[in-house]
């Protein structure tokens, strides 16, 4: 998704589009024919690499687009759920709703495999067992993990000899403010693959160099890879060109040009952005803290991407010390307990 706007789309594009129509993306003859066609193009050159991801992005997109149009010309529904892995492909996901425009689209925060369990137990809930259905204020909420007290924090910190002090939201916005880089523990863990401000690391956006910085010394990971804004859900219109709930990160929506360069670190290569929406219900602390930097500096976003390095993202205390502590963050902040972690 990341390297496919830097590429050309066409250039090996019927190959991959002949495979998806023939067997899906699964490993039909066609598709392990392409894989060993590609792998020596993909290893000759970058731009290779570029082409071939935006093929696949291409190909991606326009199967899925048939498949919807005949379902919609046929049924013509007024919403749309979307599940299974191809579903966190954000830039697919932003594309429908410029192709419907009248469709309300709803992505589950855990689309893939690992939330077929929940998928499991909603059916069984409500068609089998005839329960009504749950209405929520918002949305859903993906902080199913466990919780974990202050004498929790404590005790690890005091085992892991780490370097802490109390401290407030107010003073941590500053050191973002400041460019330091901040990761966030609170509340129950996310469910699904997007951290959503509870196992957060979280930067100032206005400034470029951020991205590079993040990924260079903290996520270890290419440099094409973008980062996702936070934002209040009521400031949406004021930034992106469409006004869409996404509070799972499941949409790529392009920024309005007049506002790209005010938040920089987040504008991806084509100017979108994978946003979070965030409102009071979803995220209390998050949306007062993203609402005071905004107040503080006129951008109503924060820089989020999960609190991890090359591992899965954080589960205990344990789990983010140590990874605050083989990492070049340069704080942790508890926040329901206001400590502050530091080198």
């Amino acid at each position: 998704m990341a390297l496919a706007c830097v590429g050309d789309p066409d250039k090996y594009y019927e190959d991959f589009y002949k495979g998806f129509v023939v067997g899906g993306g699964g490993h039909n003859p066609v598709t392990k024919a392409n894989c060993v066609k590609y792998k020596p193009i993909a290893d000759a050159s970058e731009q290779n690499r570029y082409d071939i991801a935006a093929a696949l992005q291409k190909a991606t997109e326009d199967i899925v687009k048939d498949l919807m149009t005949k379902y919609i010309n046929e049924h013509k529904p007024n919403n749309i759920c979307l599940s299974g892995g191809v579903s966190l492909n954000c830039l697919m996901t932003g594309k429908m709703i410029e192709w419907f425009p009248n469709i309300n689209f709803y992505c589950d925060p855990i689309p893939y495999d690992g939330g077929l369990c929940l998928g499991s137990a909603r059916y069984l809930w409500h068609h089998i067992l005839d329960n009504p259905r749950i209405k929520w204020e918002d949305n859903s909420t993906s902080y199913l993990g466990t919780l974990y007290d202050k004498e929790d924090v404590m005790n690890t910190i005091k085992s892991l000899e780490a370097n802490y002090k109390e401290c407030t939201d107010g003073e941590v916005l500053d050191l973002i403010i400041d460019q330091k880089i901040v990761s966030v523990f609170g509340g129950g863990s996310e469910s699904g693959r997007r951290a959503l401000g509870n196992r957060s690391i979280l930067a100032d956006p206005r400034y470029k160099e951020m991205k590079d910085t993040i990924n260079s010394k903290v996520k270890n990971r290419q440099w094409f890879r973008p980062f996702a804004p936070s934002i209040l859900r009521d400031e949406v219109p004021n930034w992106f060109e469409r006004d869409i709930d996404s509070p799972y990160m499941s949409f790529a929506i392009k920024f309005k040009e007049e506002v790209r360069d005010k938040a920089e670190a987040v504008v991806h290569f084509d100017g979108s952005g994978r946003l979070q929406t965030v409102t009071e219900n979803d995220n209390t602390w998050y949306y007062n803290f993203i609402k005071s930097f905004g107040e503080k500096t006129g951008v109503p976003i924060l820089l989020n991407t999960s609190f991890n390095d090359r591992e899965p993202i954080v589960e205990t205390p344990e789990d983010a010390i140590k990874c605050f502590q083989g990492t070049d963050i340069d704080y942790l902040y508890f926040r329901e307990f206001n400590i502050l972690v530091s080198k």
